[in-house]
């Protein structure tokens, strides 16, 4: 994004929202057209109609599993499938907002927790889950910082099912036990190691076509350099973004591995580094667990091609994504939407389900055991153990308002890394999205 967009009060950003709208006003006419589209007044009431993105691969088989079991429960019901491909809901969020809006609710969709949940709690769209959250006692089986994720005016607005680590360190073994390597455990080990891999034409693995894997690499720099407590300050407005000291160095920081990433990371995708990193074009790169099946699928062994380590490891911190499942207002199946929560909110059909998703469960009664793959069993135990806090991407901890921009300001700065003028140009834009204010409801409690 240019900086005259910034120092004009953003409006390339008010524009790309008004086009979202109008996407969206699209999307719900041509559902309307579709065999897609909302059940109408004449469908039977043992239907469920379901929205979510869970659309490729080991996902689709985890969303079958989550219909199966379900199905099994409730043999009555028949479950209507609208999947809406698009990593981290993209497409499903244009879908939903336009439906909606437009009183077009399906029995139940998939959001992810805090912000971008929030925006359904503020749009009057939602109704509150209490009655399951205290029914099946979820105060017991998750953790408090989960709850506060799905929390707005003292109301619980989704039930949690999937939680992603997306603080995880991918790297080669073939690669550093040649470089006589060890996984670094904070930034400037991090630094240390990709000095050595690029005197061998070796990268940091990322790709900014997708803007939100840059904030998964600035997130670990700034866990690293500043801990858990300022990370959370600072996506929630309660810093002086210009005067503090740890959110500079965390910029120098990571204009100290700008020289080191992958030289085309502007044309390529998340999904484009794990090949790269088997390749051997790339020893390491900062991205969630759902990484991992990528690289099982394509014949890789954990172990044995490739590792993964949490990172920064000093200090242990457990940066989760939360998948959830709401319960829309106007619902034309009221029933079925419940009892799909209730299924949802079970040990088992978590456990199930996350096996297959390469994620772990929200509910803390699956145990460590139920997982086979090493990285799902040390996710497990660090979900349990670790401090937990929110990623900051894919509006989970800031603010959808502001999040675009941000990303806007990561990716510019990776060309262009002048750390005052981030520092200033991310200072405004918390100021203008009131960062501060739209991040209350976590600070609530």
């Amino acid at each position: 994004m240019p900086l005259a967009d910034f120092l004009r009060g953003n409006p390339r950003s008010i524009r790309r929202r008004s086009l979202s709208v109008a996407m969206a006003a699209l999307v719900v006419a041509m559902a309307g057209c579709s065999g897609a589209a909302t059940p109408g007044p004449q469908a039977s009431s043992h239907d469920l109609t379901v929205y979510h993105w869970w659309t490729a691969g080991g996902e689709r088989d985890a969303m079958n599993k989550i219909e199966a079991d379900f199905r099994t429960a409730y043999p009555d019901i028949s479950v209507h499938d609208n999947p809406a491909a698009g990593g981290g809901g993209i497409a499903l969020k244009t879908v939903m907002q336009g439906m909606l809006a437009a009183g077009l609710p399906p029995d139940t969709f998939q959001s992810l927790s805090g912000g971008e949940l929030k925006t359904y709690v503020d749009g009057g769209y939602l109704e509150s889950v209490d009655d399951i959250w205290s029914s099946q006692g979820l105060d017991t089986k998750y953790p408090p910082v989960l709850s506060r994720m799905v929390t707005f005016d003292g109301h619980k607005m989704a039930i949690p099912v999937s939680i992603h680590r997306a603080n995880w360190l991918f790297y080669n073994v073939r690669i550093f036990k040649q470089y006589n390597l060890t996984p670094p455990t904070d930034v400037d080990e991090l630094i240390a190691d990709a000095k050595v891999l690029s005197t061998h034409g070796i990268y940091i693995g990322l790709g900014t076509r997708d803007k939100w894997t840059a904030a998964f690499l600035f997130d670990a720099v700034l866990l690293s350099v500043a801990g858990p407590n300022t990370y959370e300050r600072f996506y929630t407005g309660l810093l002086d973004v210009e005067s503090d000291a740890l959110i500079r160095e965390a910029f120098v920081k990571f204009k100290e591995l700008i020289p080191y990433l992958y030289p085309d990371f502007g044309s390529q995708a998340w999904t484009d580094m794990p090949g790269q990193l088997m390749g051997g074009h790339v020893g390491m790169m900062v991205l969630g667990d759902f990484a991992a099946p990528l690289l099982t699928s394509a014949g890789f062994q954990e172990g044995r091609d490739w590792e993964a380590v949490g990172f920064p490891a000093k200090p242990e911190v457990f940066l989760m994504v939360v998948d959830t499942f709401t319960r829309p207002k106007g619902a034309q199946h009221p029933d079925a939407t419940t009892d799909w929560l209730t299924n949802l909110a079970g040990a088992k059909t978590q456990a199930d389900f996350t096996i297959l998703k390469g994620s772990i469960a929200a509910n803390e009664d699956v145990p460590v055991s139920n997982y086979s793959v090493s990285l799902q069993q040390r996710a497990s135990l660090a979900f349990k153990t670790m401090r937990v806090v929110p990623s900051s991407v894919h509006g989970a901890l800031a603010p959808l308002a502001f999040l675009d921009d941000w990303l806007d300001v990561l990716t510019v700065f990776i060309y262009s890394p002048d750390v005052d003028r981030a520092l200033s140009q991310t200072a405004m834009l918390m100021k203008i999205g009131d960062v501060a204010g739209n991040s209350a409801w976590y600070w609530a409690n």
